[in-house]
Parts: structure tokens; sequence; C-alpha cells
């Protein structure tokens, strides 16, 4: 039974069907294979009608690890929704996941640390997630005003791995949940979850009182999935990706 502390996936092979018994918006979209550098594209942008106001939109997917893990410079996958900017598509609140410190070493005095991602493993870092503002996050504001949540731990995160990853982003509230997938038929363990809000979407727990209204939420639906310093030929990919949006 899933509950608000474990909350349980809709099997990949039935999300098609349960959206469509609810009368959910949908679209599946094709296998995503991301490298970093020479030539490989760091991401993908998915075109995706904009919701309402009032509605939420999320992500749903599996990510096939293969050796993505095979870097020693924080390799980690990115996947934002609903707030792109005119400006810069590439934009909107959700996950960050991956090889996360709370530390790291200033380029510019490399026997000085400097503070990098609230509550991330110490150097030289882990396995970890945290929610974030990537409409803030333009290459100069502070850690502090895009990080979302503090990072937790996703210890069993690993290279060979299948992962199943849900987001949901309304203007009030972005939440993901982390499961490690075994077996033909779709065993999901759970690996955690965030939220900016107590509770989350997961629990029903309202109203948001800790997450703004995201100043970057315009109202687009476009989403994308991005990598970080990962190896250029990673095998990793990604897989049964569907994008939806509901009302709330």
């Amino acid at each position: 039974m899933s509950s608000p502390d474990q909350p349980s996936p809709v099997p990949t092979a039935d999300l098609a069907a349960y959206f469509q018994s609810r009368q959910i918006a949908f679209s599946k979209e094709g296998r995503l294979d991301l490298g970093f550098g020479r030539g490989r594209d760091q991401y993908h942008l998915f075109h995706y009608p904009a919701p309402a106001a009032e509605q939420s939109m999320g992500m749903f997917l599996e990510w096939h690890t293969e050796d993505f893990f095979d870097s020693p410079d924080g390799p980690h996958l990115a996947i934002g929704l609903r707030g792109p900017t005119t400006e810069d598509p590439h934009r909107g609140r959700g996950l960050a996941l991956g090889i996360l410190a709370s530390r790291v070493i200033d380029p510019a005095s490399p026997e000085r640390m400097i503070p990098r991602f609230e509550g991330g493993p110490e150097p030289p870092g882990g396995p970890a997630f945290f929610i974030e503002d990537f409409s803030i996050n333009e290459g100069t504001a502070p850690i502090q005003a895009w990080q979302m949540t503090r990072c937790k731990p996703a210890r069993a995160l690993q290279n060979d791995g299948v992962y199943r990853i849900d987001i949901h982003v309304s203007k009030g509230n972005a939440w993901a949940g982390i499961w490690q997938v075994s077996g033909t038929g779709g065993d999901y363990r759970l690996l955690g979850q965030s939220s900016c809000c107590e509770g989350g979407p997961a629990s029903g727990v309202g109203p948001c009182g800790p997450c703004p209204e995201a100043t970057g939420d315009i109202g687009v639906g476009n989403a994308f999935i991005g990598t970080g310093f990962a190896n250029p030929l990673t095998r990793s990919w990604l897989g049964n990706i569907y994008i939806a949006h509901w009302r709330d």
C-alpha cells in the first residue's frame, strides 16, 4: 500500500492506462541518450502544451544508468518542468540527481574549500538529490537562491541500475520521488522523495506554506532533461518517458 512516507509509483507498464482512465492529458516520448560535450547534446527540450495556472505538470521516466558514474567530476542528471523563459527555454523547477558534495575546492585557491550543496555528502561527494529552481540558476545567483530543498542521500544510486523518477510541479510546489527498479515485473524500492512543501503531493497535506510561487513559472509547459559533468562517452539512457498535466 502507498502512503505519504512510502509512496509507490504507478507501474511503468500501467501509466498510459492510468492517465487514460482519469482523462489526464499526456504524451509518451521516445528513448533519450545524453552525453556531455564533444558534440553530444547535454540536454533535450520537450515541447509540451502549457498547463493552466491551477494545474500540475509531471514527468515520469526510467533511467538506465549504465556507466554514467564513471567520471570524477560529479556527474548528475537535471530535469525541469513548467517554467521556461523566452530567452532560455531550458529552465523550470525539478530535480538534480547524481554525485553531489557539500563542499568543493576553490578553483582560485586550491588549498581552500567553498560551500556547495546544502546537506550534500562530504567531499568527494556521493549519490544525492534535491529540488532545484533552474529558472533562477542563471550562472550568477547564489546556490541558496535556487536550491529549493536540502540534499537527501540516494545511497543505492549506482552504475548498471534502473531507476524510476516521478516529478510533479505546480505553481506552488515541486515534488520528486525516486525508486530503484528490480525484477522484470517492476519491483520498486523507494530511495527517497523531496518536496518544497511539508508533505508534498504524495501526502495531500496543504496548503503550501514554505514554497513561494516561482517567479520563473510563466505558464509555459515545455520540459527538459539534461546532464552535467558526465563522461562524454556515457552509455546512460532514459526510456518510458511520459509527460502529463492535471488539475490539482
